[in-house]
């Protein structure tokens, strides 16, 4: 297998692919603190996550299949390995697009004997992972060393205790039940070959009353472009996942259907100045995954600031705009 011309990201790029990945399994994702490893609740349940850029394994092995990433005990990681909380260890191939992970539980291990851990995983397994979801195989130890499509890094977290012990098709058994159980709230047990795994899809729906208020408190237009048209969203500042996500006026704001889903997704923000920011470093991650495209014209569609309200008590909470933003991993 010839030399991969590999992308590589920044840990700030990896930090905004976790959070988008995580999305994509629940609504009730909240990035809670951390710099490699990062701090996430997923669904009630908080986890550590180092995150690594997969490579090849270097001189002195023979497996031109095989790859590898390195990981060192910092002092974060070291903070997390002493919590009381699981510390996952990822890898991320950007070529295939393929994260890799490996038994959390027999690391902690090797980590008690080593300073720096090397973990192997096959080219072969994430290419067939970005074809078919998801494939695993086990190395000459018999640990199982799991690859996957971001999609299911939240079934894989929810799952952590046991997922390992699966094989390649009942892996992907599973990855089947949880793709058809996506597009609505679940939140319950599965049976995989007499083996029960956890799924829970978080989809929050907006309350009827929250949504009139805000609406007439912004005068049916999107805050931060002015648009109406139809496409007027109440949007929440601190999410419906986290428990200050309130129903309350001054946790909202008009968003149009484009900038309500910037927003969430930690593409545009607003400060407790109401000044209105592009994230510049969401945006070069979106650059480096070659999904940029548009961003030129999205610049233009919109103020300097949010359109506040005259009543000052409708008004956005400062606070709720400054944990949003810790929250969406901007500050």
């Amino acid at each position: 297998m010839s030399v991969r011309d590999t992308n590589i990201l920044e840990p700030s790029d990896l930090k905004y692919l976790l959070i988008d990945s995580l999305r994509l399994y629940s609504d009730n994702v909240v990035f809670i603190d951390g710099n490699n490893p990062y701090r996430f609740s997923i669904n009630k349940k908080t986890f550590y996550v180092l995150i690594k850029n997969v490579h090849e394994s270097g001189k002195g092995r023979s497996n031109p299949d095989e790859c590898r990433i390195q990981i060192s005990k910092t002092p974060n990681f070291n903070q997390a390995l002493n919590s009381h909380q699981d510390v996952i260890v990822l890898g991320y191939f950007a070529d295939e697009n393929v994260f890799t992970a490996w038994n959390p539980y027999l690391l902690r291990d090797r980590f008690n004997l080593r300073q720096t851990v090397s973990v192997y995983s096959r080219f072969s397994i994430q290419q067939e992972a970005s074809i078919y979801k998801i494939a695993s195989y086990r190395d000459n130890n018999g640990q199982s060393i799991i690859s996957f499509k971001p999609d299911y890094l939240g079934l894989y977290l929810e799952n952590l205790s046991h997922i390992h012990l699966l094989s390649d098709q009942e892996l992907k058994k599973l990855v089947e039940i949880s793709d058809n159980l996506n597009v609505e709230n679940v939140q319950g047990q599965v049976m995989v070959d007499e083996q029960e795994f956890t799924i829970t899809h978080t989809r929050y729906k907006r309350d009827p009353r929250f949504k009139d208020i805000v609406h007439e408190a912004y005068g049916h237009r999107c805050a931060m472009c002015g648009i109406q048209l139809e496409l007027i969203e109440a949007a929440h500042i601190v999410p419906h996942s986290h428990e200050l996500g309130t129903d309350e006026i001054s946790n909202g704001l008009t968003l149009c259907s484009l900038h309500h889903k910037a927003y969430d997704r930690s593409l545009i923000y607003f400060d407790s100045t109401f000044k209105i920011f592009i994230n510049e470093k969401k945006m070069e991650y979106l650059q480096k995954v070659g999904k940029d495209s548009g961003f030129r014209k999205f610049q233009t569609l919109g103020f300097e600031s949010i359109q506040l309200p005259d009543n000052y008590t409708l008004r956005p909470n400062p606070a709720n705009i400054n944990l949003a933003n810790k929250i969406r991993g901007i500050i």
